[in-house]
């Protein structure tokens, strides 16, 4: 099932269900305003470029802020920096919702002020990651980190529809005053649930907190060699899909609520593969064989996305494209967040972070290079074919492999 109710499930504790509900009213903000962001953009200049650059702009800080993050939630209390930071993180909505609401908004400062609000993202998602497993008992962190995923899917879902139907009813103004009253929400809930007193503890026990020792240690780890590998042709090749909707939607229309149907598809997908992943990993081992497959299955979607030129064939890809997204990014997050060793899970975390956003700026990038000069459909095949290549390579070494597992240890 999706939410485990059962007696002693995640969803039976309630700091669990407390920060879930706070990421969930996150969520659904930040969705409204990637599908406001995209389609303004898209609606003022034509330009799949520009939709690539504004993904580029919101991912591009976590390549210096996700293992910043990292270090401090290993060093400093993981509960006050989330405060700070979801706080920080109101004003650059609040202040595009007050530029569109006066008609004043240009591309330009749609540019500058999602980079103002992405630098304080790209720092705290690493950090408000580590709050999960700290809300449960250890036996059941591996269904906690999973079902985060599986809510935050149903959240991006809600995002996407909510997001056109708003911009389409009332405008794009509201979509970022909603996404900066959300932070608000997340702020409240932190400050009135003390949960992440073990996580600062841990923190204070840390000496070396250097992100380049935090490298060291981890890399020699089967488990963040193949986050790592796969991860990084995932969210190249595919992920992009998700940023430069925009330009696919516009294939069939350049309606709003268009581009958040087929958003919603791919949160769909995701939602589907919930209860599946939960299911499959439950050690390193597992995580590592459902990331290699999820890329497999991702990049033929996408292969036949290229190909496909409607509507009805459409939506069933991406549905398919967002089931692997899930099994690749639970079993990326389940990797870091509980099979590393403690003294380096909250820098891990944060490269792993690092990699998401980052690989998937620069893939917006490419891929929306690709788009405005060989056309959607021929750069689709071609960032499909791509990706199953490194599926296919990344089987073959987890098949190969000899080296002996680091097991994985026991959250303190």
């Amino acid at each position: 099932m999706l939410f485990d109710r059962l007696k002693g499930g995640p969803f039976s504790y309630a700091p669990f269900r407390r920060i879930i509900s706070a990421r969930v009213v996150s969520t659904v903000g930040s969705w409204m305003q990637t599908v406001g962001a995209g389609w303004l953009v898209f609606h003022l200049t034509g330009n799949a470029m520009d939709v690539g650059l504004l993904a580029a702009i919101a991912l591009g800080p976590s390549l210096v802020g996700s293992p910043i993050g990292g270090a401090l939630a290993d060093r400093y209390c993981p509960r006050k920096l989330s405060i700070g930071f979801s706080v920080v993180q109101i004003l650059p909505p609040l202040a595009m919702a007050a530029f569109a609401f006066n008609d004043a908004l240009t591309v330009p400062l749609i540019f500058l002020l999602v980079f103002c609000g992405a630098v304080p993202h790209s720092i705290s998602q690493p950090i408000v990651q580590l709050v999960i497993p700290f809300t449960v008992p250890e036996a059941i962190r591996h269904q906690a980190v999973s079902d985060v995923s599986a809510v935050n899917n149903v959240a991006q879902f809600a995002g996407a529809i909510l997001g056109g139907t708003v911009v389409a009813g009332v405008g794009v103004g509201l979509a970022f005053a909603l996404n900066a009253a959300s932070y608000a929400v997340v702020a409240i809930v932190l400050v009135a649930s003390p949960v992440l007193q073990p996580a600062c503890d841990l923190a204070r026990e840390h000496r070396d907190t250097s992100i380049r020792q935090g490298v060291k240690e981890g890399w020699p780890l089967s488990v963040v060699r193949t986050v790592a590998y796969g991860g990084l042709v995932f969210f190249v090749v595919v992920a992009p899909i998700q940023q430069l909707m925009p330009v696919i939607a516009g294939d069939h229309g350049e309606s709003a609520m268009l581009l958040g149907v087929l958003l919603a598809a791919l949160c769909g997908g995701a939602l589907l593969a919930s209860p599946f992943v939960r299911r499959w990993i439950t050690d390193g081992a597992s995580a590592e064989r459902t990331l290699s497959f999820g890329l497999a299955v991702a990049a033929v979607g996408a292969l036949l996305l290229g190909i496909s030129n409607s509507l009805p064939t459409d939506i069933p890809l991406l549905i398919m494209i967002g089931f692997a997204w899930e099994m690749v990014f639970v079993a990326g997050a389940n990797a870091v967040q509980l099979d590393v060793p403690n003294e380096i899970r909250g820098r891990m975390v944060g490269l792993y972070y690092l990699l998401v956003a980052g690989s998937a700026a620069i893939g917006a990038l490419l891929i929306g290079y690709l788009f405005s000069t060989v056309g959607v459909e021929s750069s689709l095949i071609v960032g499909g074919a791509v990706g199953l290549l490194g599926a296919i390579l990344l089987i073959v070494r987890l098949r190969r492999s000899d080296s002996p597992r680091r097991p994985a240890v026991e959250a303190q």
